[in-house]
């Protein structure tokens, strides 16, 4: 049986061989689409979880602070991480009469523009009590 497999000297002839390699070829170059859109993806996931925590961290110190002067307070930063505005806007129950009275609405959006050229933005609000 060996000496039969060694005898035998058939193999692959040069057109299976490039056969094989297109279709691996194709295969592949099917496979690219992922890549670009996977990283594309990832891009804007890293984008938007840097706005949530600069709006979100933003909220948590505005909710230490006693008071705020003017009302409406409005406050706009630019260039945070040389990618993103954060605009702040704080009103009570004199300058919006939806807000319940003790209360100050917060207000933070911070906005961006994506690597498409598209303007994001993620806005958080939320009530705090105006005696601390």
């Amino acid at each position: 049986m060996l000496r039969r497999i060694l005898r035998n000297k058939e193999g692959f002839t040069l057109i299976e061989v490039l056969m094989a390699m297109i279709i691996l070829t194709i295969g592949l170059l099917g496979l690219a689409p992922l890549m670009v859109t996977s990283m594309t993806g990832n891009s804007f996931a890293h984008e938007l979880t840097s706005a949530n925590i600069i709006a979100s961290d933003y909220i948590e110190n505005l909710k230490t602070v006693p008071s705020f002067s003017p009302i409406p307070f409005i406050e706009t930063t630019n260039n945070i991480d040389n990618k993103y505005t954060r605009q702040t806007r704080v009103d009570d129950s004199t300058s919006d009469g939806s807000v319940p009275a003790g209360l100050y609405w917060i207000q933070v959006t911070v906005s961006w523009t994506d690597q498409q050229g598209i303007v994001r933005s993620v806005s958080y609000d939320t009530y705090r009590s105006i005696t601390l």
